[in-house]
C-alpha cells in the first residue's frame, strides 16, 4: 500500500465527504442518523447498504463490503489504494504530495527514465536499418511506418550499443539490471534484449514500464518472446499491452489477443480496441481492467490446444469478476488474427468478429470435446455437465435457447434438459436452505462475521464483547485511556479485534479523537471491513462508563458474575443492546 502522510489523508477524506461520493453510484435516503440505499456491489431489492455520515464509513449488511471513502473508491472503481487516492484527489482538485519513500521514488524514476531512452534508442535503431533480418521481418508482417511510429516499435542489436548509450547518459550498472534492461555476466553487464524486434509496454500515464522482444532468425537464442522481468515499475499481472490505446477507443469493446503482433495488426487494420496479456495467462487484475474499459470483451486466442485451454481459463476468470458480455472469436483455418488479416483483409475479419460466439456456446462446445454422443455414458455426462452450466443462467429465454442446443447435440428433448437444470437448481436451493437453517439455529454462527471478510472467531460470544468494546471506545474517545489501562492484547480471543483495538487507542492517544477514515489507511482490507461492520452496527450506549467497566470485567475474567449488584455483566450488556444489529 502506497504511503501518504496522515495530514494529507485527513484533508482528502475531510473534503471527500463519503455521502457525496457514494451518492454518485447509488441513491441514498435518510433513515434516522444514517443513510440507506441499494448496494452498488451486489444485486438486491431491499436496501441493506448504509452510510454513516458522522463516522464517514459505509457498510453493506448483505455482502459485507465496508470501509471509508478511499476503500469505497477502491471497491467500486476496482483500483489499488494509491490509484483510489489519486482518483479522489483529482475529483476534489487536490494536489498529490510526493510519496514518502524517497528511495523507492528515486529508483522508479531512474528506471522509467532509462526505459524512455531505451525505447527511443530501439526505435531509432529500427529506422536506421537498411536491410537484414529485422527489415525482412517487418516487411513480411506488413507493418507500415505509421504503425511502427504509433507503437514505438524498435530493434535491439546483438551488441553492447544500448548499454554503452545508457551508461553515457549516466546510468549505473545496478540501475539497468534492476530495471530489466541488462543482465550480469562474468565480464560485467550485457543487454537483456539482443537481436529482437522490440515492443514498448506503456501504462495509462504514458510511461514506458517495460518491453517485449521477439527473437529474429531461426537460430535466435532464448525464447521466441521475452518480456521484462518484474521490477519496481513493471508488474505483468496488472498490465496489458496496448491498454493505454484500447481504453480510448469509442467502440466500447475490447479484443483480448495472445501476442504483440496480433494486437499491432488489429490496430493497423482499424480495430483499435485490442490488447494482449503480456505472455501470461489472464489474471484477475487484468480481467478487472478489461471489465472497467468495455461492455463487451472478445477473447481472440489461438485455436490450438494451448489457446483453447487459455480461453477456458480466461472465460472462467472473467465470469468471476464481471457480468459484462464475454464472446469468443474462432478464426477460420486455425489462424491467429494477425495471419488472417494479412491474408484476408480487415473486412473479412470484421465479418468473423460479428460471428464471435457467446461464452456459453463456447463452454458448451468445450464439454463436447472428446465425447462420443453415440455412447450413452458420454451423452449422460455431457447433459449433466451442460445442465450445471445452464443452471447459472438467470434468463428464462436464454435457458430455453441453450437447453434446445444441448438437447439437439445429445439427442434428447428440450424438456429433459430443462428438467435436469431445474433438478440441479432445487438441489442447490435445498443445500443453501440447509446451510442457512444451520446458521440460523446457531447463535455462535450468527455472531460470526460474513465469510467474505476472511475472519473467523474462535469464541464468537467473547468476540461480541470485544466488538462492543471497540465500538464504545470509538463512540466515546474519552474512555480510551481507561480501557487501555485495563485491557491488553492477551485479553482478546480474536487477534484481528485486538489489532483494531490497539490501533483505535493509538490514534486517540495521538490525535485526541477517533477518525475512522485515517485509521483505515493503517489496516489491511479485511480489518477495514471488520471495523466498518462494527461501526455500522446499532450499539446504543446508555451508561458508557459503567458499560466500559462491565466489558473490561468480562474480557478479563470471561463470563463473570461478580458485578457490584450481583448481575451478570455480560447479560446486562446484551440486554442493553436490544436493537437489531443489522439495521433491519
Amino acid at each position: 500500500m502506497a504511503r501518504f502522510s496522515p495530514q494529507f489523508i485527513d484533508e482528502l477524506t475531510t473534503r471527500a465527504d463519503i455521502s457525496q461520493v457514494v451518492s454518485r453510484y447509488t441513491r441514498l435516503t435518510s433513515r434516522g442518523e444514517r443513510l440507506w440505499g441499494l448496494c452498488p456491489f451486489h444485486g438486491e431489492k431491499t436496501a441493506s447498504f448504509t452510510v454513516s455520515p458522522d463516522k464517514q464509513v459505509y457498510y453493506c449488511f448483505g455482502c459485507g463490503k465496508g470501509g471509508g471513502v478511499i476503500q469505497f473508491i477502491m471497491d467500486i472503481e476496482r483500483l489499488e489504494f494509491k490509484e483510489a487516492v489519486e482518483f479522489l484527489a483529482e475529483m476534489y482538485n487536490m494536489e498529490l504530495p510526493q510519496e514518502e519513500n524517497q528511495k523507492l521514488v528515486s529508483i522508479r524514476k531512474r528506471i522509467l527514465d532509462a526505459n524512455r531512452l531505451a525505447a527511443r534508442f530501439f526505435h531509432e535503431q529500427l529506422i536506421a536499418q537498411k536491410g537484414g533480418e529485422v527489415v525482412d521481418y517487418v516487411r513480411r508482417r506488413g507493418l507500415t511506418a505509421a504503425t511502427i511510429r504509433k507503437f514505438g516499435i524498435g530493434y535491439a542489436p546483438a551488441d553492447f550499443s544500448l548499454i554503452n548509450f545508457l551508461k553515457g547518459k549516466g546510468f549505473l550498472d545496478h540501475e539497468l539490471v534492476e530495471g530489466g534492461l541488462a543482465k550480469r555476466g562474468e565480464r560485467g553487464i550485457y543487454g537483456a534484449f539482443r537481436n529482437r524486434l522490440m515492443f514498448p509496454i506503456i501504462n495509462v500515464k504514458g510511461d514506458v514500464i517495460g518491453f517485449g522482444g521477439r527473437v529474429l532468425g531461426g537460430d535466435g537464442k532464448g525464447p521466441k518472446y521475452l518480456n521484462t522481468g518484474e521490477n519496481p515499475v513493471f508488474y505483468k499481472k496488472s498490465n496489458l499491452f496496448a491498454y493505454q490505446m484500447a481504453k480510448k477507443s469509442k467502440s466500447n469493446k475490447i479484443i483480448l489477443a495472445e501476442g504483440y503482433m496480433d494486437v499491432v495488426s488489429l490496430h493497423q487494420a482499424g480495430f483499435d480496441y485490442a490488447v494482449a496479456s503480456l505472455g501470461t495467462a489472464l489474471t484477475e487484475e487484468q480481467a478487472k481492467m478489461l471489465a472497467k474499459s468495455a461492455d463487451e470483451i472478445i477473447i481472440a486466442y489461438d485455436t490450438d490446444a494451448a489457446g483453447t485451454a487459455a480461453t477456458e481459463r480466461a472465460v472462467k476468470i472473467l465470469s468471476q469478476v464481471t457480468d459484462k458480455t464475454v464472446r469468443i472469436l474462432r478464426v477460420p483455418g486455425g489462424k491467429d488474427p494477425d495471419e488472417f488479416i494479412r491474408t484476408n483483409g480487415a473486412e473479412a475479419f470484421e465479418r468473423v468478429l460479428q460471428k464471435s460466439e457467446e461464452q456459453m456456446d463456447f463452454r458448451l462446445a468445450s464439454l463436447k470435446v472428446g465425447a462420443d454422443m453415440k455412447n450413452d455414458e458420454d451423452r449422460i455426462s455431457y447433459i449433466r455437465n451442460a445442465a450445471k452450466l445452464l443452471s447459472e443462467l438467470g434468463s428464462k429465454i436464454e435457458l430455453e435457447v441453450y437447453a434446445g442446443r444441448v438437447a439437439e447435440a445429445a439427442g434428447v428433448t428440450r424438456d429433459a434438459v430443462i428438467a435436469e437444470v431445474q433438478s440441479i437448481r432445487k438441489k442447490r436451493v435445498r443445500a443453501e436452505q440447509k446451510k442457512q437453517h444451520a446458521d440460523d439455529i446457531s447463535i455462535e454462527r450468527q455472531l460470526q462475521p460474513p465469510r467474505d471478510l476472511g475472519v473467523r472467531y474462535e469464541n464468537p460470544m467473547a468476540a461480541r464483547v470485544e466488538e462492543d468494546l471497540i465500538a464504545l471506545v470509538a463512540d466515546h474517545p474519552e474512555l480510551a485511556e481507561r480501557a487501555a489501562k485495563q485491557i491488553t492484547r492477551e485479553d482478546f480471543t480474536a487477534p484481528a479485534l485486538a489489532t483494531i483495538f490497539e490501533q483505535v487507542v493509538r490514534q486517540i492517544r495521538e490525535t485526541q479523537s477517533f477518525q475512522p477514515a485515517i485509521l483505515q489507511t493503517e489496516l489491511d482490507e479485511s480489518s477495514v471491513r471488520l471495523l466498518s461492520r462494527i461501526l455500522a452496527a446499532d450499539r446504543p450506549h446508555q451508561d458508557p462508563p459503567r458499560e466500559l467497566e462491565d466489558l473490561c470485567r468480562v474480557l478479563r475474567k470471561g463470563r463473570s458474575t461478580d458485578g457490584a449488584d450481583g448481575e451478570d455483566p455480560l447479560m446486562r450488556i446484551l440486554q442493553m443492546k436490544s436493537k437489531p444489529r443489522d439495521g433491519g
